[in-house]
């Protein structure tokens, strides 16, 4: 592992743990090889299911509705989220069954059970444009250890984002390492579910989360569990969560911003958008997804 410093044109500095070939947030512990083996060598429970997803792209979003399909109960969760990257081992083994496990992690970096034991794997993706703009107000809005401080300007920070890795690469390289991972594994259940298709129709998504889990899928459920986890009903009831508002500089949730689709069209200059179309040209070319950029 080496600590890397990413410097945008403004002169700020993102700064990741480089390890086998992926940059990693410092928040991973230690020299982020002994906790990734730590995560590899996690012990399987029943029912345990693991929700994976680039950065932004609708993680606690996505861990809530599933927190509910496998609890039964239209109940936000509190305090049982305990992310692969960052939690130590030791909380992740003491989370009660059923467990949802969630995570950045790329495919060769997960629990071996996840394989061995066929786990059923949602996997959320979000367009690229609006997943870069809320990066960086994420980034800018942390303040907790080892991630403070980062106060570059859009502008600098999307040229970072658009031309190299930053915190787990890329999210061509990120989307297309678990396409791959399916191909490789046509065994075991994978789900992929994208962040624009929960915003159109989050009920209908939820119907098929459920079916794919094999959970309680009585209506009337269903329907509360859509009602509940829309975005922005979910957003003010996660406002006040004490432990992930202290993150932020301003005592608001970071976690948690517009949740909108087509927000990039407020950010991006008609230069720097057909500059970063020619790259989505060039970079999916063998990511068999379709991704919508507006609704």
């Amino acid at each position: 592992m080496e600590i890397r410093k990413i410097v945008d044109r403004g002169g700020e500095e993102i700064v990741s743990k480089y390890y086998d070939g992926i940059n990693f947030p410092p928040v991973v512990s230690g020299n982020v090889k002994d906790h990734l083996e730590a995560i590899r060598n996690l012990k399987h429970k029943n029912g345990d299911i693991l929700l994976d997803t680039f950065p932004k792209t609708g993680t606690h979003w996505g861990f809530d509705i599933l927190y509910m399909l496998q609890n039964g109960k239209a109940e936000y969760s509190t305090d049982n989220i305990a992310p692969l990257d960052f939690a130590p081992a030791e909380k992740i083994e003491a989370l009660d069954s059923p467990r949802v496990l969630v995570s950045h992690l790329y495919p060769q970096h997960i629990p071996k059970f996840c394989t061995e034991e066929k786990c059923k794997i949602i996997y959320i993706y979000r367009n690229p444009k609006d997943t870069a703009v809320s990066m960086h107000s994420f980034m800018k809005r942390l303040d907790m250890e080892s991630m403070r401080g980062y106060n570059g300007k859009w502008e600098d920070f999307f040229e970072l984002y658009a031309t190299q890795p930053v915190h787990y690469n890329t999210w061509f390289e990120h989307v297309k390492s678990w396409l791959d991972f399916k191909k490789k594994n046509p065994d075991l259940p994978i789900l992929f579910v994208s962040f624009e298709d929960m915003k159109k129709d989050l009920r209908s998504c939820v119907q098929k989360m459920a079916e794919y889990l094999g959970t309680k899928q009585d209506p009337e459920f269903l329907d509360e569990v859509a009602r509940k986890c829309q975005f922005n009903v979910m957003s003010a009831a996660k406002s006040s969560h004490a432990k992930e508002t202290a993150m932020s500089k301003d005592g608001t949730n970071p976690f948690y911003r517009k949740g909108e689709v087509g927000d990039w069209k407020n950010w991006l200059t008609v230069a720097k958008n057909e500059m970063y179309d020619a790259v989505i040209k060039e970079k999916m070319v063998d990511i068999d997804l379709d991704i919508t950029y507006t609704l």
